[in-house]
């Protein structure tokens, strides 16, 4: 059986995903607010590919 190339299972192609980053911050009154960061990365299976060699 020889090699093949297959859509990354883990991102299913699209190549990355979206994360989150999720941190605390002290608003001007010194109260702590919970502040969620979104941010696109490239998938850490196929390195941003979208695709894998299978085989």
């Amino acid at each position: 059986m020889g090699t093949e190339i297959r859509t990354c299972a883990s991102c299913a192609g699209a190549r990355g995903t979206e994360k989150e980053q999720h941190t605390v911050d002290l608003d001007v009154n010194g109260n702590q607010v919970h502040r969620v960061d979104r941010f696109w990365s490239p998938c850490s299976a196929c390195g941003g590919l979208g695709t894998v060699i299978v085989g």
